[in-house]
């Protein structure tokens, strides 16, 4: 009987011992599955920084007052990376491109107040770290048109050039974002221009309108944006 009561005593105390460690192994498993959720939930919200950008960025390139005129831009931001939307660059107000216009303010040659460029930037705006340090790069189409006049003294007023171009340009750059809407941006664009008309003619004599021949240009340029992001 003694025997009996011993080695019913020593099952029950198998089982309970088993039953311990197939419970331990589940909590160890819960705890697994809960560290994986979490990490995962962590790795489908990477893109969340403490320095995230708003709904919009509204930008002015003071640069661009020594270099081919300041520029405006209004970019829609989303997925915390992604920034698109369009700019307008008014060139008669750029020291580089009056001077070039005017070969350095030599020449007698007027630059008309309406030429300026209307184009479209998409960039991406990689976060590092908490989101306050973003290194940059981008592209940008631009529909360029410019005027300029020289008036020799003769009957038929003055002699006008007219251009239109497409430019194409690499972006790339730093922006600082800030804990208030403010942010910086510093930046280098590269790319061609390629002219899609070139016409001169006489003020009092329309009719008769030379076709020059069309040229590509290289042109580069450097950037320093102040930005004020809009909207959360």
């Amino acid at each position: 009987m003694k025997k009996i009561i011993t080695l019913f005593l020593a099952l029950v105390l198998i089982s309970f011992n088993n039953y311990a460690t197939d419970g331990n192994k589940k909590g160890n498993e819960n705890i697994l599955l809960s560290k994986y959720s979490l990490s995962n939930s962590k790795s489908f919200n990477s893109y969340d920084t403490e320095y995230d950008l708003a709904l919009m960025n509204l930008q002015l390139d003071v640069m661009g007052f020594l270099m081919f005129g300041p520029q405006v831009s209004l970019d829609f931001q989303f997925a915390n990376m992604i920034a698109v939307g369009p700019y307008i660059r008014w060139n008669y107000a750029g020291l580089l491109y009056q001077g070039v216009i005017t070969d350095w303010f030599y020449e007698s040659t007027l630059v008309s107040p309406a030429s300026y460029g209307i184009g479209v930037q998409a960039k991406a705006l990689i976060p590092i770290g908490s989101g306050m340090n973003r290194p940059y790069f981008g592209v940008s189409y631009e529909r360029f048109k410019g005027e300029e006049s020289y008036d020799p003294g003769g009957t038929e007023g003055k002699h006008i050039w007219e251009y239109k171009s497409n430019i194409i340009l690499v972006n790339m750059g730093y922006r600082m974002i800030t804990s208030s809407s403010f942010n910086l941006s510093l930046g280098l664009s590269l790319g061609v221009s390629s002219e899609t008309e070139n016409l001169d003619y006489y003020e009092f004599d329309e009719s008769n309108v030379d076709h020059n021949i069309l040229y590509s240009r290289f042109i580069g340029m450097l950037q320093i944006g102040l930005g004020w992001q809009l909207g959360r």
